[in-house]
C-alpha cells in the first residue's frame, strides 16, 4: 500500500501543472493567515474603527492615511492636530499611505480599510518571489519552495497583515527585479522608483542589481577583452535601470506632492513643489536616526539580525487569571511577536556559502541572484550601523528576506539533498512557523 501511495505521490508531483496547483494552494493558505483575525486587537465591543487597536507604526500610517481622507484621528494620537487632506508623515513617500487611504475610503476607518492593502500586496509579493526564481532560470518547483519559505515566515506574514508600508515597497522592489532579470530594464527601473516612492530604503536593491552584473563579469570569456566587453555590456542596462529609477522616483513625488501635499508636523513646512526638497528632507531625517550606544530597548544592529536578536513584539494583549485579587496565571490573547522564522535565518549563512561557490563555479543564475541580494542588500545596512551610527531594527531585515528565501530553498532541493532532508526543513520550517 505504501508502494502504491508513493507511486500516486510522484505521479502527482511530475504532472506538468503540479507546481501551478501548489502555488496556488499556497496563496490560498496564506490568504486565510492574512485575514484570520485582521481585526485583533480589539476592546470588548467592537464598534467604531477606534475600538480596534493599531499595531506597531500602524500608530503613524493609519493616522496620516486618516488626515489625508478627512478624518481626524483621536485625540492625544499622532497627527491628531494635523491639517486635513495632506500627508502629515512627511519623512515618507505618499504612494503607500494613499493606498491605505483608499483602503478607508472603500471600507470604512476599521481594520479591514486599513489592511486590505498589505494583505493584497503580501499575496502579490509571494507571486513575485516565484516569478523571479523563474526569471533567473530556475525549475518551476524552486520556485514553488522559494515562495513556499516566503508565505512560511512570520515576520513578512507580519507585514503582510498590519498596515506599515514595508510590504508595499518589498513586493515592488521584486517586482522590479524580475524585469530587471528578464532584460526589461527601462521598466525595472520604473518598477524600482515606484517602490521608492513607498519608502526609500527600496533603492537599496540598486546594490544588489551591481553584485549580480559583477558575476556576469566573473563569467566572461576570453580573458581581458572578453572581461573588457562584458563589462561595457552590463554596464548599459545597469545604467538604464538607475536612470529610470531615478527618473521614476522623482517625477513621482513631485506629482504626489502636487496631488497630496506632504506636511511635517515638526516646522509646519508644507512639502507641495520641489521633488528636490522634499527628498532632501527624507535623506535628512532618516540622518538623524542616530544609534545610542548599550541603550535597551528594541533597536538592533545588523549583526543581531543574522541570530533573531532583539525581537520585536508589535502587539501583545494579555489574558490574566485572578484569584483572591491576584493574577495567578496570565496568556497571551492576541500575539503579533517581529520575529523571523529560525528556520530560515539560521541557515542564511551556509545557504549563503553554497549560492557564492555555484556562482562562482557552476554559474548558477539563481545561486548568484540569491547570493547578490543578500549581500547587496545587508552590507549597506552595515556600512550604516558601523560608520554613521544609523539606528537600526529587525524588521530592516524584510529588504534581505527575498534573497534568502531564496538560497535557503535552493540549498534545501531535493536535487542537491536527500528527499529526507527537504521534507525535514519543511516540517521544520512549518513548526517554526506555528510556534511564533
Amino acid at each position: 500500500m505504501l508502494s502504491r501511495v508513493a507511486a500516486e505521490v510522484r505521479r502527482l508531483i511530475t504532472h506538468p501543472r503540479a507546481p501551478v496547483v501548489a502555488l496556488a494552494l499556497i496563496l490560498v493558505y496564506s490568504l486565510g493567515a492574512r485575514v484570520f483575525h485582521l481585526g485583533e486587537p480589539c476592546s470588548a465591543r467592537c464598534t467604531t474603527g477606534t475600538s480596534h487597536g493599531l499595531i506597531f507604526d500602524e500608530a503613524y500610517y493609519v493616522n496620516a492615511a486618516r488626515v489625508i481622507d478627512g478624518i481626524h484621528p483621536p485625540s492625544g494620537s499622532p497627527y491628531a492636530t494635523a491639517p486635513l487632506h495632506k500627508d502629515p508623515n512627511a519623512e515618507h513617500p505618499q504612494l503607500a499611505k494613499l493606498i491605505i487611504a483608499g483602503g478607508i475610503e472603500l471600507f470604512g476607518d476599521n481594520p479591514w480599510g486599513w489592511r486590505i492593502g498589505s494583505v493584497i500586496f503580501g499575496l502579490v509579493g509571494i507571486l513575485a518571489m516565484y516569478a523571479l526564481v523563474r526569471a533567473a532560470r530556475g525549475s518551476p518547483w524552486l520556485g514553488v519552495g522559494a515562495a513556499g519559505v516566503m508565505a512560511l515566515d512570520n515576520l513578512m506574514l507580519i507585514h503582510g497583515r498590519i498596515a506599515t508600508l514595508d510590504v508595499y515597497f518589498v513586493t515592488m522592489t521584486l517586482i522590479a527585479a524580475v524585469l530587471y532579470v528578464r532584460g526589461r530594464h527601462a521598466a525595472s527601473g520604473i518598477a524600482l522608483g515606484v517602490a521608492a516612492c513607498m519608502k526609500l530604503v527600496a533603492l537599496g536593491v540598486l546594490p544588489a542589481f551591481v553584485l549580480l552584473e559583477f558575476f556576469a563579469v566573473l563569467w566572461a570569456r576570453g580573458g581581458s577583452p572578453g572581461v573588457l566587453r562584458t563589462l561595457r555590456a552590463r554596464a548599459v542596462p545597469l545604467a538604464a535601470t538607475i536612470a529610470a529609477t531615478a527618473a521614476a522616483l522623482l517625477l513621482g513625488v513631485w506629482v504626489l506632492d502636487l496631488l497630496l501635499p506632504a506636511y511635517d508636523p515638526g516646522t509646519h513646512i508644507t512639502y507641495a513643489g520641489s521633488p528636490f526638497t522634499h527628498i532632501g528632507h527624507m535623506l535628512s531625517y532618516a540622518a538623524q536616526l542616530k544609534a545610542i550606544p548599550n541603550a535597551t530597548g528594541i533597536s538592533s544592529t545588523p549583526w543581531q539580525w543574522l541570530v533573531n536578536q532583539v525581537p520585536m513584539d508589535y502587539s501583545r494583549v494579555a489574558v490574566n487569571s485572578v484569584a483572591a485579587g491576584k493574577i495567578v496565571a496570565s496568556r497571551a490573547g492576541f500575539a503579533a511577536p517581529g520575529e523571523i522564522n529560525p528556520f530560515v535565518l539560521f541557515l542564511a549563512l551556509p545557504a549563503l556559502f553554497a549560492a557564492v561557490a555555484a556562482a562562482w563555479y557552476e554559474r548558477d543564475r539563481v545561486a548568484a541572484l540569491g547570493a547578490a541580494w543578500c549581500l547587496g542588500t545587508f552590507i549597506p545596512f552595515v556600512i550604516q550601523a558601523e560608520a554613521f551610527d544609523r539606528i537600526s531594527y529587525l524588521y530592516y531585515m524584510l529588504l534581505v528576506m527575498p534573497g534568502i528565501y531564496l538560497i535557503t530553498a535552493r540549498l534545501f532541493s531535493p536535487s542537491r539533498v536527500p528527499r529526507a532532508a527537504t521534507l525535514g526543513w519543511a516540517v521544520a520550517l512549518v513548526y517554526g512557523f506555528i510556534d511564533l
